[in-house]
């Protein structure tokens, strides 16, 4: 009989299309998760393998209801079995185990990639805020280098045949390690490939993005530190910074395409921008792709963290409320490849678990790689699921991280800065 104060029911009341929880340990079983829809005969006959009398059923998840008690105990299962009906469930089992180890496997060589994707970031951050350190003193070797930095990941991106964006952890580094520069430099060039740019141009679109804000160093730390409502005049001093970072561009030789975005990265396709309120295609389309980038990047990540937008938040904005502001091809090449719930973005699955997008493939965008909270499962070891990789599972909603129980909320780590960078071997990596 079905227990109706916890829905717990015999295992030989299970049958294809009810809805069971298996309360064991992970490593106990073969599945991805303890909790799921009953898929086939298959499963049935590995569950039915684990050595449990009792599972527990969610009735208002399942297709079917489970067997009645006197139908369950009339099937060949409960009867004396022959040989070869006795060996099926331990075979089917073997084979599942044998499936879950491929995929622990698979996780490990998964977590190393991101371990050096991570790296490679590390290594482009520290470039980076060397060139925001000397660009007045040694501006010859600071462009050198850049253009250095730049090339190497034109190079790379336009190589790869496919390629995954993936959120860095929280601060990797140190404290200094966000870098606005690098994140706006990053996503520009992968919107770049994206629209099919050739590479002269997506190294022009580098350039300017890792210098676009380097007129900020004309402005006194009282107006750029100041996380409340500026003044008129100190909102007009802060966008002198476009002016300022030409004259510093100038002095350092940079072509006149890279000026230009660095003149043009807050004008907006509507003329509601700065400095020059150009509008449309007028303004420069190199700058166009940039200024899209950085809006995007300032909603994550504006001064005062606590005004922060989700990743889905702020593409959701973009798209709904500020479309008007940008460009709309390069808008929608650019939600095309980050998907609805770009990495970083907190989400509730199909089956009730929570998860944090932590990358996504940019040819398969609406099925990216979800971290995944399990109290069973050690935080170093946590679940990545590649969603291309499981067709009965989706995305359902996206989640604000001040919602999340603290646990989840420690166990997942939502980033309160989000920063990216690329992979350009995800053909190869699945999780």
């Amino acid at each position: 009989m079905t227990d109706a104060a916890d829905n717990r029911i015999a295992v030989d009341q299970l049958q294809v299309g009810v809805y069971v929880y298996l309360d064991v340990g992970w490593m106990h079983h073969p599945f991805t998760f303890n909790n799921f829809r009953i898929r086939d005969e298959e499963q049935l006959k590995v569950i039915r393998g684990l050595g449990l009398k009792w599972v527990r059923w969610d009735p208002s998840r399942s297709e079917r209801k489970p067997l009645p008690r006197s139908a369950a105990q009339a099937l060949p299962v409960a009867a004396p079995p022959e040989a070869d009906a006795a060996a099926a469930p331990d075979a089917a089992h073997r084979e599942a185990m044998a499936r879950k180890q491929e995929r622990i496997q698979q996780l490990s060589e998964h977590r190393e990639r991101l371990a050096q994707v991570e790296q490679a970031f590390l290594s482009a951050a520290n470039v980076v805020r060397n060139l925001n350190k000397n660009i007045f003193s040694q501006p010859e070797k600071t462009v050198g280098d850049a253009g250095k930095l730049v090339g190497q990941v034109v190079e790379t991106l336009l190589a790869a045949p496919d390629l995954a964006i993936q959120v860095m952890a929280e601060k990797p580094g140190g404290e200094d390690i966000y870098l606005h520069a690098l994140n706006v430099a990053i996503l520009s060039m992968t919107l770049a490939k994206e629209l099919g740019l050739p590479a002269e141009l997506v190294q022009f679109i580098g350039m300017g993005a890792i210098f676009h804000d380097v007129g900020l160093n004309e402005i006194p730390t009282t107006i750029l530190n100041n996380p409340g409502p500026l003044t008129k005049a100190e909102r007009e001093f802060r966008e002198m910074h476009c002016h300022y970072g030409v004259e510093i561009g100038r002095k350092a030789a940079l072509p006149p395409p890279v000026l230009r975005i660095i003149h043009q990265h807050h004008e907006l396709f509507d003329g509601s921008g700065y400095p020059q309120k150009l509008k449309g295609e007028a303004i420069d389309p190199l700058a166009r792709v940039v200024s899209l980038i950085n809006a995007y990047d300032n909603l994550c990540n504006p001064p005062n963290i606590a005004q922060a937008l989700t990743p889905h938040e702020a593409l959701s904005s973009m798209f709904a409320q500020q479309r008007s502001r940008f460009d709309p091809r390069f808008l929608q090449a650019f939600i095309r490849f980050m998907g609805v719930y770009p990495p970083g973005s907190v989400v509730g699955l199909s089956n009730d678990a929570l998860g944090l997008v932590i990358r996504v493939n940019a040819s398969r965008p609406l099925r990216p790689s979800v971290i995944v909270y399990d109290a069973g499962i050690p935080k170093n070891e946590a679940i990545i699921l590649d969603l291309n990789e499981e067709p009965d599972l989706n995305i359902t909603r996206a989640i604000r991280p001040g919602q999340l129980p603290a646990a989840v909320f420690e166990y997942l780590s939502p980033r309160r800065r989000v920063s990216y960078y690329f992979d350009p071997n995800a053909s190869s990596q699945a999780a």
